[in-house]
């Protein structure tokens, strides 16, 4: 026990030296607020519904105390800011009708996403903004029981349609369009330049929504950046914001405007993190930064990470370029949308490289790019749906469709590609051919381009691609940027071992109790000590190279946990809490090692697309399952271990002299020493010391009962693992 507690101190230097410490949080500082309870009269009041909020039930509660609050205070206005692709139908309804009759203003602006519930909940309001990438529609599928009958699911449908209809219209918004929101039309609808297919369900852009159809607005009133300038709009400008909390909050003297990149942004003269085996020799500033996205890089969700990190670095570094280069046969379809999102985000000119093949998720990637290039024989596009686990439900299909449609369209627009063709590429048109140019896509087929098809003209302008080219080189000068320094950023084999660290880091937490187990019961025996101290130093390490918060701070908060047990059992017997103290510090240190530092940031920030159990939601298992794994690990070790014949060689064995208490024919061997008597040197609370003639044994009281210091015992059962006793007094 001693060699692991002095392992595992001189683990810290060097953990210490890897690590230099960062000045700032990297994130926006939140603004003061002043003291006192708030009142809502004349103020705005701004409701945050996030991506998984209308799936909590508490939340709708608060809500419905919040709106009553605006209300009964005679708040000036309330908006709803709706980052929401979906949530359960009975309380949307809910939360509708209460929406829909506020003699307050009511204002819905679009952050991200207004879907299925979250569109339902926009539609309710008097007025509706969109921010410039946001969507909404798809809302013609709500939280329902996986069991329902078709026939419950038709009459919830029914019910649906007839409530939205009521609210919409009492808002004023256009029922028609509010129809092929919820449920696919039988025929072709149009409204303006915004075309619904038979069969499809309307997800709008932002562009789309603000739209003037007959000189009105479509749906949304306008395009806008941040709350301030919806309230601007509004002729709010100027207004207190409170903030739609159920308790009131202290007061806030004005809106904190959104950082543009808020939870690992780095200040200007900001140290960064000197992280060992990330890739980061080098500053990215004036270079041009190469990602390679290779055949199975989009099924591995650390590629991910890792792509998110060097794209906020490029940014933030001041980067000339970034250029993804391409050759995969798809991947995850969420994870890919998020990625396309990042790269549209980006203040630094992105290229794509199709280096052979581009399908599937892979040409997602590339429209969400600059500008596309082709290898020679590269092919891009085939990018529809599928999954994994069979067929894909109709009605989620539809919704899938409309969705990630809407989602690539606001991409391409924004990008300057065209939306029709990259919707070829996505869903088959089962009724007619489809022409793009000298292209033509049969009915039934997804699109599929050739580098000279890409690069065809149509209409004086490529279909797809800028051009053909052989290699990052040429690019680069068709680009302008010849002579430019070029920077690959790629995973080192040591950053793949850290991700693999990360991934099965509830194996090394139950390897690291096991041994430690092992070390404490086998007095002499030093391979315990080392396994363990092996297992948590490369989870630490491991973890943080890999972008986790498993820095000096976690593994210091570690070590404080084990001081507080040794404390515990060494000095403080009984007390029990240095020990549950110690014990939270292990597992805050073990959970918190896990959570991924970009996640963490952006949470902090707000602009994570979840909540904080998503941030823990992977680590709490991960810890879970190691700590039950090394619980059982160690119930198997207290049974069998010794038997293990290496176990017994490396015990150190003693000789006994005789004594009163220890006849002359006593040696060190397990069955010999049941029946031996001597004196507790320790309170027993069941565990602690008693000393046998010359030797002193760790012991532990038989039934867990109290034995104090001083009393005479007897051995009364020894299985390798553990000496029992029991008071003489007691037998």
């Amino acid at each position: 026990m001693i060699r692991l507690w002095l392992g595992i101190f001189s683990l810290l230097p060097a953990l210490a030296g890897a690590q230099e410490r960062n000045e700032g949080d990297g994130g926006a500082a939140p603004a003061k607020q002043g003291g006192g309870e708030e009142t809502y009269a004349g103020k705005v009041v701004v409701i945050k519904v996030g991506p998984k909020d209308m799936l909590d039930l508490r939340k709708f509660q608060d809500w419905k105390k919040v709106l009553e609050r605006v209300e009964q205070e005679k708040a000036r206005a309330v908006v709803f800011r709706i980052d929401a692709p979906g949530g359960y139908a009975t309380q949307t309804f809910e939360l509708m009708e209460q929406t829909a009759g506020l003699t307050v203003p009511s204002v819905a602006w679009v952050e991200r996403e207004a879907l299925s519930a979250g569109a339902l909940l926009a539609v309710s309001t008097r007025t509706i903004y969109m921010a410039p990438d946001s969507l909404i529609g798809g809302a013609g599928a709500l939280s329902l029981n996986q069991e329902e009958t078709p026939a419950a699911v038709q009459k919830h449908m029914s019910l649906l349609q007839a409530k939205t209809r009521t609210v919409a219209g009492k808002q004023g918004h256009n029922l028609e369009l509010i129809r092929v929101m919820l449920g696919a039309p039988e025929e072709e609808k149009r409204f303006g330049s915004v075309v619904v297919p038979k069969g499809s369900i309307l997800t709008l852009t932002a562009s789309e929504a603000a739209s003037e159809v007959d000189g009105k607005p479509l749906l949304a009133r306008g395009v806008v950046k941040d709350i301030e300038e919806l309230l601007e709009k509004e002729g709010l400008a100027g207004a207190v914001i409170a903030t739609g909390t159920a308790k009131p909050q202290p007061n806030s003297k004005g809106a904190v405007p959104p950082a543009e990149r808020q939870g690992v942004k780095r200040e200007e003269g900001e140290e960064k993190e000197d992280l060992p085996g990330k890739t980061q020799e080098e500053s990215f500033q004036g270079q041009i930064v190469v990602l390679r996205i290779g055949e199975s890089d989009l099924v591995n969700k650390q590629s991910f990470k890792f792509w998110r990190r060097m794209l906020r670095r490029a940014e933030d570094e001041k980067a000339a370029a970034v250029i993804f280069d391409i050759d995969t046969p798809g991947g995850y379809a969420f994870k890919t949308k998020e990625m396309m999102t990042e790269i549209t985000r980006l203040k630094v000119p992105s290229f794509a490289f199709v280096n052979e093949d581009a399908l599937s998720a892979g040409a997602l990637v590339s429209v969400a790019t600059d500008g596309i290039y082709m290898n020679p024989d590269s092919l891009i596009g085939a990018a529809g749906l599928v999954s994994s686990t069979g067929e894909i439900e109709e009605m989620m299909r539809k919704k899938l469709h409309s969705v990630f449609e809407a989602h690539v369209r606001a991409v391409a627009e924004k990008k300057g590609y065209d939306p029709e063709l990259i919707r070829a590429m996505m869903i088959p048109d089962e009724k007619r051919d489809r022409v793009f140019g000298e292209v033509v896509v049969k009915k039934g087929e997804l699109l599929t381009l050739t580098a000279n098809e890409a690069t065809s003209l149509r209409d004086g302008k490529p279909l797809l691609a800028k051009g053909i080219v052989t290699s990052l080189e040429e690019l680069a000068a068709r680009e302008g940027l010849e002579g430019v320094p070029v920077v690959r950023a790629e995973p080192t084999p040591f950053e793949h071992f850290a991700w693999w660290v990360a991934k099965y880091s509830f194996l090394l937490i139950l390897v690291g109790m096991g041994a430690a187990y092992a070390e404490m019961k086998a007095p002499g025996f030093g391979i315990g000590g080392a396994i363990s101290l092996t297992a948590f130093g490369i989870f630490f390490f491991g973890n943080y190279v890999a972008g986790n918060l498993a820095g000096y701070e976690m593994v210091a908060l570690f070590v404080l946990g084990l001081i507080l047990i040794l404390v515990e059992i060494f000095l403080i017997p009984g007390t029990g809490v240095a020990g549950l103290a110690g014990a939270v510090c292990i597992v805050a240190a073990l959970l918190f090692g896990m959570v991924d530092k970009v996640e963490w940031g952006d949470w902090k920030g707000g602009e994570l697309s979840g909540n904080f159990l998503d941030v823990l939601r992977g680590p709490v298992l991960s810890l879970g399952g190691g700590l039950l794994g090394g619980s059982i690990l160690i119930v198997v070790l207290m049974r069998f271990l010794p038997d293990v014949p290496l176990f017994r060689f490396l015990m150190v064995e003693k000789k006994l002299a005789g004594g009163a208490s220890l006849p002359e024919s006593a040696g060190a061997g397990h069955e010999e020493r049941v029946g031996w008597t001597g004196d507790t040197l320790t309170d027993l609370r069941p565990a602690g010391k008693a000393q046998f003639g010359d030797e002193a044994l760790d012991v532990v009281a038989n039934d867990g009962s109290f034995i104090p210091k001083g009393a005479r015992v007897r051995i009364v059962e020894q299985d390798g693992m553990r000496v029992v006793v029991a008071q003489i007094d007691a037998i």
